[in-house]
């Protein structure tokens, strides 16, 4: 019982070795629609291409191609096949590329995706300052306010701000990431400076209705509840409720990595700075493939990132008391 099972194991590994050729054949024969071109792309005769085509159909149980006189047509499980071979062998030559080039210099397009907000504010000067020492490297972007998929997508770098990072990926920690309440000169001026978190609810504040934990107030003991506050403007952006504020109308709670520079024209003024405005405790990640950290550009742009922002970023460098600076 045991040898027969050795056996078909043996087999087993023998068939999945040889399936890679198959795959590269049946893929070229699908390209040129000929077994005759394919075998000269192949430098392999006619005669062994259709028994590549025959075996990969005899070891899979179904007919993948329909031979006519004048052409070959894909049946349902050949491009069902198709589709995927092509992406397996893609990333089997990028895997064996990564590997390859372990200890050379990053090349290539680095794929990430990020936030709006983060993207727009910080992304593209990350990666002109990257791009200095790292000529070789592209970049390719998606700014998505939703979680992306890694496996699906097909990216290398996801960058989230989050205070629950997923377990199913790798990922390193770059920095944390604070909230802040403020609003323009122009605006306390009009409406006078909240000396409370209570005193929100008799101002005008700007909402992000997506986001549900930015207006709460911790209790004596520890748990956290909702303010009632007076919303005069909703958007479901960021980067909207940003340019509400700085035209004087009203108060928002965003993250600081948007309002640094703002703060520091003096066109933004925080306030209410000793409490906290978030449930949760949040941090930028990289999240990324564990076996794409091999990749030179992914390994060296995660590296820039943690360097290059810092457990201190810039952009929160007005926290910081003169001493401190």
């Amino acid at each position: 019982m045991s040898s027969n099972k050795n056996a078909a194991l043996a087999k087993l590994k023998i068939d999945n070795y040889s399936i890679f050729h198959h795959l590269k054949t049946f893929i070229k024969v699908v390209e040129c629609n000929s077994f005759s071109a394919a075998a000269h792309k192949l430098n392999l005769t006619p005669s062994s291409v259709s028994r590549s085509i025959s075996q990969l159909e005899d070891q899979l149980g179904v007919v993948l191609l329909k031979r006519t006189t004048r052409t070959l047509i894909l049946t349902e499980p050949g491009q069902y096949l198709l589709f995927r071979a092509q992406r397996l062998l893609e990333e089997l030559d990028e895997s064996l590329a990564n590997i390859a080039s372990f200890n050379h210099h990053p090349q290539g397009k680095l794929r990430v995706t990020c936030s709006i907000a983060f993207g727009v504010c910080h992304l593209m000067r990350i990666y002109s300052e990257y791009r200095q020492d790292n000529p070789d490297v592209t970049l390719g972007v998606d700014l998505n306010d939703q979680n992306v998929n890694l496996n699906e997508e097909n990216f290398d770098i996801a960058l989230r701000i989050t205070a629950h990072p997923p377990t199913n990926f790798a990922l390193r920690k770059i920095c944390k990431i604070n909230w802040v309440y403020c609003a323009s000169r122009d605006y306390f001026a009009r409406c006078g400076i909240p000396q409370r978190l209570e005193d929100l609810e008799q101002q005008d504040c700007l909402i992000n209705p997506n986001v549900s934990d930015n207006w709460r107030y911790q209790n004596v003991n520890g748990s956290f509840s909702a303010l009632k506050v007076k919303s005069i403007i909703e958007v479901n952006s960021t980067l909207g409720l940003l340019h509400a504020a700085l035209h004087h109308q009203g108060i928002v709670s965003l993250p600081t990595y948007m309002l640094g520079d703002s703060i520091a024209r003096g066109e933004l003024v925080p306030v209410l700075t000793e409490y906290s405005t978030r449930e949760n405790d949040y941090s930028l990640y990289a999240l990324y493939h564990p076996g794409h950290y091999q990749d030179p550009k992914v390994r060296s742009f995660i590296d820039f990132l943690v360097e290059s922002i810092g457990e201190n970023p810039d952009w929160d460098r007005w926290m910081q008391s003169p001493g401190e600076a």
